[in-house]
Formats: C-alpha cells, sequence, structure tokens
C-alpha cells in the first residue's frame, strides 16, 4: 500500500429538470467572482458538510442556499455518480441527483459567487460550460450509473466539443454487457425501437415484478427518453394501439403518444410521460382530495371519448361485463372462502336485473399504478392494454376499495366526474367489484402481489356484510350536480342519476404551493332547493367583487331594461370550481384573481331553472357566487369593457346599496347588503324560477 488512504472530497449536483416547450429542460447557474470556473455555466452543486451530513441532506440544503428552491427529500432521485479529475490533478467525486418537483421559484441567492440562472433544453446547453458537468450531463442523458472523467494536464476547464478532449468514460451497469440478453428486449425489438427513434445508448427494466410484464425504459444515444412495451397477447397489443391512435390524443397531453407499432412483436413504443406513479405516494389529505378530483375528471375526459368498437375489438363485438365470470370462479374456486361465490354470484343477478348499462369507452385498468402525478400538479395516466368500450363504472372498480376508507376522497372523485352513480350503475358496480376481487385473489396468488390479493380479500368481506357500496356514494342532499362541461356539448348524465354533493368548502381558501387557488366546493349540510333539477346542469362560477363600497358589474341594455351580471362564466371539462372563476375573471376583465391579496371565497349558491325569452325549453344552471375584495391598485387594472364580447358591454362600479335593487344577474341583491366576512359554510340562495326571476 502506498503513502495512506486516498481521500476524495464529494459533491452533490441539483438536476433540476423541467418540461419545457421544447422537451426537457435543465437548471444551471453561472459561476461568478473569486470562484474557481468563473464565467462558465454549471449544474447548481456543492460539498457534503462534514461525517455527518448525509449526501441527499446536503443536496437539499445546496439546491435551498443557491437557487431558493425547496427539495422534499423524498423527491430526490440518484441519476448517475461521476469520479473526476481536474487538470490541476486534484480528484473528487460528485454525485447527481434528479429532482422533478420542488416548491418556489429558481433565483440566485449567492450573488457573490453566481451572476446567471436559467433552464437549458438538453439539446441546446450553453457555451461555455464547465466540462466536470457537461460530462456528468451526458452521462445522465446515455442512461449511465456510473462514469469516469479523468482530464489531463493540458486540458481545459471548459467544455470543448474537440472529440480528442472528450475524457468522459461510462462504467457499464449489470443491464450491459453479458447480461443484456436477460435484462434487455430481444434484438428484433431493439432493431424495431432503434428504427424508430434513433441509436438507445441504455435500456432500463422498468417491468412490475409480475409474469408477463415486459416494459422498458429506453434512453437516446443523442438524448431523449421512451418507453418500449411487448403485449403478453394479440388482444392486448390491438386495444392499446386502438386506444393510442383513437381516443389518448384526445386527452390533450394526458396520457403517452404512441411513436410506433410491430404487430409481428406485439411491440410498442410510446413517449415518456411526465410524473410519478401515485401508487405508493406519500400526500396530505388536502392533496389527497385534490388527486381524486382530478382523476375523476380524467375519467369523465375518457369516458366521453368516441367508441371505436371495429379498431378495439376487431370483426367481433366486446366481451360483456359478465361474460368471463365462470372462468373467473373456476380460477379462484380454491381460495375462496366458504360463501364467497353464493354472494358473488348473487351480486351479479342482481346486477343484471336492473338492466343492461350503455358502453363508453373505458381505460379498463384504472387505479393508481397506472396514474401519474407531474410535478405540476396534472394527473396523467399510462397503459391501454386493456381499453374497450364497456359500461364507464368498470373504470370506477379499483378505487372502491380507498372510497370504503375514505368516503373524502369518493366525493371529490365524483365531484370530478360531474356525478353520481345511478342504482343502476352502483349494482353494476358491486357485481364489477366483486368480479374484480375475485381475479385479483387468483392472479396475485399466482404471481406473488399480496397487495393484490388482500384488495380482494377485503371486498369479498364487505360485500358478505353489505358495505361494498360506501356511504360517501349515497346521497349527501339533494342540491344539483351538474355534469361536466364538454367542448362539443355536455358530459350526459346517466339516466336517474343521484345528484351529488361536493367536498366541504374550507374557509381558509389561501393559495397552495403551486400558487393555484383551492377548488371550491358546495357544504354537505346544505338545505335542499325547490324543485331539484336533473343531474345534468352546468355551473357557472361568478364573482362579487367590491372596492371600498362599491361593486363591479357588467353592464347590458336590453329591450325590456337594463341587466346587470356578476363577472364569470361556465366552468369546462375539468376544472375546479375556483380555477374557473379565475380564467372567467381574466377573461372577461383582464383581472388576474390569483394576485389579489385574498383570493376568492365561495359563498353563495344558487339554482336557475327558468324560461328564457325567445329560447324553447327550460334554462338551467347552479350558479356558485364568491366574494372578493380588491385594493385600489387591483380595481385600475381592471378593464372598463367586458373583453370576451362583441356588444360593447359596459364594466361598471356602483354603491353597493344601491346595486342591491338593480336587476341582477344572478338574483343576489337580498344578500349583498351587510357584507361581513365570510361564513363557515356557503348559503343558499332562493331558487330562480319563473315567478320569481325574469330574464331581460
Amino acid at each position: 500500500m502506498s503513502g495512506g488512504r486516498h481521500a476524495v472530497p464529494v459533491d452533490v449536483h441539483l438536476l433540476a429538470v423541467r418540461e419545457g416547450k421544447n422537451g426537457s429542460e435543465v437548471l444551471l447557474s453561472r459561476r461568478a467572482g473569486g470562484v474557481y470556473a468563473a464565467g462558465l455555466w454549471h449544474l447548481p452543486s456543492g460539498h457534503v458538510d462534514g461525517p455527518f451530513e448525509n449526501v441527499v441532506t446536503a443536496l437539499v440544503r445546496e439546491t435551498a442556499e443557491e437557487t431558493g428552491l425547496v427539495v422534499d427529500p423524498a423527491d430526490v432521485r440518484a441519476a448517475v455518480t461521476v469520479h473526476h479529475r481536474a487538470p490541476s490533478g486534484s480528484a473528487r467525486i460528485g454525485i447527481l441527483f434528479e429532482v422533478r418537483r420542488w416548491s418556489g421559484t429558481p433565483e440566485i441567492r449567492e450573488p457573490d459567487v453566481c451572476d446567471g440562472m436559467d433552464w437549458f433544453p438538453f439539446d441546446v446547453l450553453p457555451d461555455p460550460m464547465v466540462a466536470y458537468c457537461r460530462a456528468g450531463l451526458d452521462a445522465y442523458r446515455a442512461g449511465a450509473g456510473v462514469a469516469l472523467h479523468f482530464q489531463e494536464p493540458d486540458d481545459p476547464i471548459g467544455y470543448d466539443c474537440d472529440p480528442a478532449l472528450d475524457r468522459l468514460r461510462l462504467v457499464p451497469g449489470i443491464g450491459a454487457g453479458a447480461g443484456a440478453a436477460e435484462r434487455g428486449p430481444g434484438a428484433a425489438v431493439k432493431g424495431f425501437a432503434e428504427r424508430a427513434v434513433g441509436r438507445v445508448a441504455a435500456w432500463t427494466d422498468v417491468s412490475w415484478a409480475r409474469e408477463n410484464s415486459r416494459v422498458w425504459q429506453a434512453r437516446g444515444a443523442a438524448g431523449g427518453t421512451w418507453f418500449v412495451k411487448v403485449h403478453q397477447n394479440e388482444e392486448f397489443h390491438r386495444r392499446e394501439v386502438a386506444a393510442l391512435r383513437g381516443w389518448v390524443p384526445g386527452l390533450g397531453g394526458a396520457g403517452p403518444r404512441l411513436v410506433a407499432a410491430d404487430p409481428e412483436s406485439r411491440a410498442i413504443v410510446v413517449t415518456a410521460v411526465e410524473g410519478r406513479p401515485l401508487h405508493g405516494m406519500v400526500l396530505t389529505g388536502a392533496e389527497e382530495r385534490s388527486v381524486f378530483e382530478a382523476i375523476g375528471a380524467l375519467a369523465a375526459r375518457v369516458h366521453a371519448s368516441p367508441l371505436t368498437l371495429h379498431e378495439v375489438a376487431g370483426d367481433g363485438a366486446p366481451a360483456g361485463p359478465y361474460d368471463r365470470m365462470e372462468r373467473r370462479l373456476e380460477a379462484a374456486r380454491a381460495l375462496l372462502e366458504p360463501g364467497d361465490e353464493e354472494r358473488v354470484r348473487a351480486a351479479v343477478a342482481t346486477a343484471q336485473a336492473s338492466g343492461p348499462l350503455a358502453p363508453v369507452m373505458t381505460h379498463g385498468d384504472l387505479q393508481l399504478r397506472n396514474l401519474l402525478l407531474g410535478a405540476d400538479g396534472t394527473v396523467r395516466v399510462i397503459d391501454f392494454a386493456r381499453s374497450e368500450p364497456q359500461p364507464g363504472v368498470r373504470d370506477f372498480v379499483r378505487f372502491l376499495d380507498r372510497f370504503e376508507e375514505r368516503e373524502d376522497l369518493a366525493a371529490a372523485f365524483f365531484t370530478g366526474y360531474g356525478r353520481r352513480p345511478t342504482p343502476a350503475e352502483e349494482a353494476h358496480l358491486v357485481a364489477g367489484a366483486a368480479l374484480d376481487a375475485v381475479s385479483g385473489i387468483a392472479f396475485g396468488t399466482r404471481t406473488g402481489d399480496p397487495e393484490l390479493v388482500e384488495r380482494g380479500r377485503r371486498t369479498l368481506a364487505r360485500l358478505a356484510t353489505g358495505s361494498v357500496r360506501p356511504g360517501a356514494l349515497r346521497p349527501a342532499c339533494t342540491l344539483p350536480r351538474p355534469g361536466v362541461p364538454h367542448p362539443a356539448g355536455t358530459l350526459p348524465p346517466a339516466h336517474g342519476a343521484e345528484p351529488i354533493a361536493l367536498a366541504p368548502s374550507s374557509t381558509d381558501t389561501r393559495r397552495d404551493r403551486d400558487g393555484h387557488l383551492p377548488a371550491a366546493a358546495l357544504p354537505s349540510k346544505a338545505a335542499p332547493v325547490s324543485a331539484p333539477p336533473p343531474a345534468g346542469i352546468l355551473v357557472r362560477a361568478c364573482a362579487v367583487i367590491t372596492n371600498a363600497d362599491e361593486l363591479c358589474l357588467i353592464h347590458r341594455r336590453r329591450p325590456t331594461g337594463d341587466q346587470y351580471s356578476l363577472p364569470g362564466g361556465l366552468r369546462h371539462l375539468g376544472e375546479s370550481t375556483t380555477d374557473a372563476l379565475v380564467r372567467e375573471l381574466a377573461e372577461e376583465l383582464g383581472f388576474d384573481a390569483l394576485k389579489t391579496p385574498e383570493p376568492p371565497v365561495l359563498r353563495w349558491v344558487q339554482y336557475q331553472r327558468t324560461t328564457r325569452p325567445r329560447t324553447p325549453g327550460l334554462f338551467e344552471r347552479l350558479h356558485l357566487v364568491h366574494t372578493l375584495t380588491v385594493p385600489d391598485s387591483d380595481r385600475a387594472l381592471i378593464a372598463t369593457t367586458e373583453q370576451d364580447a362583441d356588444d360593447g358591454a359596459r364594466v361598471v362600479w356602483i354603491p353597493v346599496g344601491q346595486a342591491a335593487g338593480l336587476h341582477l344577474y344572478p338574483a343576489v341583491g337580498a344578500v349583498l347588503t351587510g357584507l361581513s366576512g365570510p361564513p363557515d359554510e356557503p348559503v343558499e340562495l332562493p331558487a330562480m324560477v319563473d315567478g320569481t326571476y325574469v330574464w331581460r
């Protein structure tokens, strides 16, 4: 042994990655002052502080100190480790950690050593850049876990594209070399994938730990990430390809894009979907409710997709929901408890007696394992091998277990979906859950998936006590709940659908960490309205905007008299009520309600069912009326004419006492005087019906 132990410093480097307009982007900072490599771009980084600080803690600390970003240690992912030797001969170990989720906005926090900070696409990195940093980024893009970067004494500190100065050497991982045949796809699939996306530098097996799951992450030699999947049979391949070519593009980026499909090998290449799997993710109660509302809205969008029967089912019709019952029971019979089979058959018989349900396009395997939560809070979906036209309740089945434990999640889900299941749908939901439990017990036992087995046993145990239908699905009140607006019209409610009560609205309506307002909602204790409408009406979010003692209104002159409207409009598909309000105020008034000192607060709920001049039939709305107080500085930013109308409607400010006596839409005049702090819960106002309200 020579001279004693060799010790080197350990660096931690932040790989903050986000999705930009032209692909993935990385955050870089420019070194300045008297530090090493001043004037060169580098990853935010620093040293581990002594023997008592671990590398993840150091990364979180250095990130906050240099950029102001707050990173949860649970969101830190090991990317690549680089053993580096500088031209001076000094060596170090650099560990790059990928982070795709954080709080805050990056900013220069140490101006004495940093004079620039910005986002850069991976394929358009800035110049000049520290060669050590560029080597780490190149190794990361190649999918390497470990890399060597030993520079020679005359090498420049800054990166030089001259191949003679390329000192990066990737250390093969266990998935390369002799083990590649077992860990990567076969030669035929590799060749198909590389013909589609170019040379692949690294393959990572990301299959589920169960039989017949064959999925790989492919990192391109020139950058980019894709997923390659080989289906276990032709039916699954046909279904997923039909979904990816048919209705998934209509989700507007909430799913992957099909790059290529090969029917001979039953393989597909799809783009990567940004986000982390919701399965196993630890969230706060409020975050879970927000996520489940988004999942419900996503399910509604899937079910509103056009049916593609011929693409999905080939020459035959799709199987009925109970066609495979006997096969499922046979596979699980030896694993069932006494009485389970009889109860499953009884549940199916009850569902069949309630009548068939109309098919819609379904995902077929909608569960947390197939849902991703992006850094921006967007929920995205993957894996469409079981997609086919079936009753929509098929996509509720694998959440029923969660709904039993958390009724607030059920309420959030069906708020996002737009309506509750009908009694017939509930009967089919119970039957579907029972059969899914039977299949889960058999499949989970065979493949070693204990969670799947236990979920099935819990469902069958609840079936024995008659509690499969959770309390959150029962009607909580008689307030009408609208269907989900859709660009082509509205998502029609199923016949007999129950009204839905939205989750209770908190009096703390501060913005969340991403800068979005929490979704406003109806209280569960609200009183019933007279003559409750069908469940398919639309939600209109509007606001009582006050400044000093004046109220902001939109004024229109009608042949029958003046009409004054509260600013606002209809909620769009997948929007929370408050996000819809913020959007409408921006469109109508040119005003950003997110920047006000206090956010809008839901205060009143009013149902409208009236006739309208020169319009046949009934005109129905559910008005969610918010209050918002703005300072003089914000009032000056509000437009004087309605921005998204072509009739020259004026935006006016009228004393609140005077406004209370005007013809207002909606009819809130009686409650405008004496405004004080918001109530604990929103208050329901008398309904607008013919005889109490006349359109002008």
